[in-house]
């Protein structure tokens, strides 16, 4: 069986042409009977779950978070619930239509090639300004870098049945989703696949939001991230101590380059000043947000279901207990 996964926030005006979109590639896939799809709603305060539970032609369930815990929080609040077997596959993509889901038929079909392996999605060509696509182009330079990984992956993921239990018990997947499963070390292969606009034309996150939810998901990788800060902030530390004594060293009539080389020093002090600031802004802001994720759910009564179908959906999470039971016994 085929779960999809997805997340939304005050989407009322995108979410009809999204489930237009996602019926009809699920009928040209011919998979319409076998596909079921979980929209985690993290608190929206418009029509969104309305539109969701009136769509009566999928096979669909909307899964309420008991707050806003940020896209990243509210797929991993989603996988949470879910139940499922080894045998069965997990599709998760944003649903802002910028992850193109006309092209799951070919990434299902690229993963039934490939048994028992994730298959991460990363973006080719995107449609946002030149200044974007710059800030992401160094971005993934720096993230290659101080991770030591080739795949720079998203939230557009295919995820064999038999690793969801690995992630659904590892808490660094509510910071940053895509990273959490590549840091379990799946064995998996990468594709790559065009972003497309926006539902609506307009992206909802802008180029801060999108800095700071990079270099938090670089902490992830805290053992290699922190070990290669630490390794650049002795290196140009030593550069500078040694660029300082030698601008002493020099004959007192060599002020010009006395000057150079201790401004040089300045500088290499300054950048080392701001790898640390990176460092311990970045590791705060991951303590925190695995603090709230964790929080959280121990606020919530575990006597709530947070799941329930719509109009056209299936029965309740009892529903889906017993229903795994069947076919585990089959």
């Amino acid at each position: 069986m085929y779960f999809f996964l997805t997340a939304c926030r005050n989407e009322e005006l995108t979410m009809p042409e999204f489930l237009a979109e996602f019926a009809r590639m699920l009928k040209g896939a011919g998979i319409a009977n076998e596909a079921r799809l979980y929209v985690v709603d993290d608190l929206s305060s418009d029509r969104t779950v309305a539109i969701l539970e009136q769509a009566q032609h999928l096979d669909l369930r909307v899964i309420s978070a008991p707050t806003n815990l940020g896209n990243q929080g509210a797929m991993f609040y989603g996988l949470r619930q879910l139940q499922m077997l080894p045998g069965d596959t997990l599709i998760t993509f944003d649903s802002d239509g910028e992850d193109d889901v006309e092209q799951v038929p070919s990434i299902i079909a690229l993963a039934a090639k490939n048994p028992g392996t994730v298959v991460l999605i990363e973006r080719g060509r995107r449609r946002e300004s030149l200044l974007f696509k710059l800030f992401f182009g160094c971005y993934k330079l720096i993230f290659r870098f101080f991770t030591r990984q080739t795949t720079v992956p998203n939230n557009f993921l295919v995820i064999p049945g038999s690793l969801v239990p690995s992630i659904q018990n590892s808490p660094l997947a509510s910071v940053h989703f895509a990273y959490a499963i590549l840091k379990l070390r799946p064995r998996y292969i990468s594709t790559t696949r065009d972003r497309r606009s926006r539902y609506g034309g307009r992206s909802s996150q802008n180029l801060f939001m999108l800095v700071s939810h990079g270099l938090v998901g670089l902490m992830v990788f805290f053992e290699v991230v922190v070990a290669q800060i630490f390794m650049l902030l002795f290196l140009f530390g030593g550069f500078a101590v040694t660029v300082a004594a030698l601008a002493i060293a020099l004959p007192a009539d060599w002020v010009s380059v006395q000057r150079t080389l201790i401004w040089s020093a300045i500088m290499t002090a300054v950048g080392a000043v701001g790898l640390f600031s990176l460092l311990l802004s970045a590791a705060l802001a991951l303590v925190f947000k695995l603090a709230a994720f964790t929080l959280v759910p121990r606020a919530v009564s575990q006597s709530t279901t947070a799941t329930h179908p719509t109009a056209g959906g299936c029965a309740q999470r009892s529903a889906v207990r017993d229903e795994r039971l069947d076919r585990e016994a089959s």
